[in-house]
């Protein structure tokens, strides 16, 4: 290590310690990250699948030269700190980023600098990254708050960390400390994932009033996600009598509408030179978007299996989650099924033995009917956002965040779950 310090720095600043990107010169970053235009993928003519797929890809590989970049730049710290950033190993921030996901939200961010009129194709990429790592790093925090143990088929930060702990051989001073270590370096790891991204959008390729615009957007997503989590917590230690389903509906749009749809979306616009109208047009599109998002997420949460949650079957229920799903069952229930559903939240042990039992409620109840009239109802909002998008924006931003939309409400994974589950339930009782 040294010695490659003597060789990358100039004479006299070997203990220096350098600036971002002194290392790694932005043109050899474009150039490993250089591949189809995204742009031109996005507003092309093929099937939105296809487009999707096609920008899964390139995003991938910009993941990957973007991390690299950044573990290269910190061969002046020590070695664990490039393994954090993007090692082979499973607790690395390129790991972990890397395991899974539909890249909807570095998606919508291009979209949203792409309804702008942005022209930049490889540094609005480049960008992109940022709000993927503000999602890695909410969701590494999310895990723990959660006390989750799997994230996207594989184990979460604060365990990957924990298993490190096991495979240094360090010794215990205190009961549980292995546990408190795992969390502890998941909790790090979040805001390293926060501060990368910061640090990406300050220094991509765009006007600094442009930046600064995202920058400040950047900064407010962050503020309200924090805030819907607070909301999101305390709601969960409350009794559902004391709920109401405007009060989670809320905690959705500051959460998910957040950080998956409306925050994204006003990013990229951001650097594309928005003003504050434009943001909310574009807000009118994606906070239904992002409410709609979580329902469909809290139908799979309920009736997904692992493969197409990435989580223990019932995860929600056994982290006690507050839903639309679970308000509505636990209001319509009869007074021996809703005690059963108040023991499930309250044990998560009984919660394993009895989540059949509460699928059941939720079919039963009328609460799986009801989450799916108001994802209809959202993206009734969604669609009808449209017009004076196209009329202040232009049809192909229209035309491009319409297919957004459309590919969002067909997603076959929480279709496909509750159609699977409640076809057997319908087989059972003949």
């Amino acid at each position: 290590m040294g010695g490659a310090r003597v060789r990358d720095y100039p004479e006299g600043t070997e203990g220096v310690v350098p600036p971002p990107y002194s290392v790694y010169p932005r043109e050899d970053a474009q150039r490993e990250g250089a591949g189809v235009n995204v742009l031109e993928l996005l507003t092309s003519e093929r099937p939105i699948q296809e487009i999707i797929e096609g920008f899964q890809h390139e995003f991938n590989k910009m993941l990957t030269v973007s991390l690299t970049r950044r573990a290269k730049e910190s061969q002046h710290l020590p070695a664990l700190v490039q393994r954090a950033l993007a090692g082979a190993e499973s607790f690395s921030l390129h790991s972990f980023a890397a395991r899974g996901g539909k890249r909807i939200r570095p998606l919508l961010f291009c979209c949203g600098y792409l309804c702008l009129g942005g022209t930049n194709s490889q540094a609005i990429l480049e960008a992109s990254v940022a709000v993927e790592l503000l999602q890695t790093g909410l969701i590494i925090h999310d895990d723990v708050i959660d006390r989750s143990a799997e994230r996207r088929a594989g184990p979460t930060m604060h365990r990957l960390w924990q298993d490190y702990f096991h495979q240094a051989r360090y010794r215990a001073r205190y009961a549980g400390e292995p546990e408190h270590f795992g969390l502890s370096m998941a909790l790090l790891m979040g805001d390293i994932a926060s501060a990368l991204a910061y640090e990406i959008l300050v220094r991509s390729d765009f006007p600094v009033e442009h930046k600064l615009k995202a920058v400040r957007i950047f900064s407010d997503v962050i503020y309200r996600v924090a805030f819907g989590e607070l909301l999101d917590v305390d709601l969960g230690m409350r009794s559902l009598d004391a709920l109401s389903e405007d009060e989670i509906l809320k905690v959705y749009e500051l959460k998910t509408a957040g950080y998956t749809t409306e925050g994204p979306l006003h990013m990229g616009a951001g650097l594309g030179g928005a003003e504050r109208h434009h943001l909310a047009l574009l807000s009118e599109y994606a906070v239904p978007l992002g409410v709609a998002f979580q329902i469909q997420d809290d139908l799979l949460g309920m009736f997904g299996a692992r493969e197409e949650t990435g989580k223990d079957e019932g995860a929600d229920l056994l982290e006690a989650k507050r839903t639309p799903l679970v308000l509505w069952a636990w209001r319509e229930a009869a007074p021996q099924e809703r005690t059963a559903l108040e023991r499930a939240l309250q044990d998560p042990q009984q919660a394993q033995r009895d989540l059949g039992r509460v699928r059941m409620l939720i079919l039963t109840s009328g609460a799986a009917r009801h989450a799916q009239d108001l994802i209809a109802k959202n993206f009734a909002k969604v669609y009808a956002s449209l017009g004076k998008i196209e009329r202040e924006l232009g049809p192909t931003a229209a035309r491009l965040l319409r297919q957004v939309a459309q590919y969002i409400q067909d997603r076959r994974d929480y279709k496909g779950a509750v159609e699977s589950y409640a076809n057997a339930y319908t087989e059972r009782i003949r």
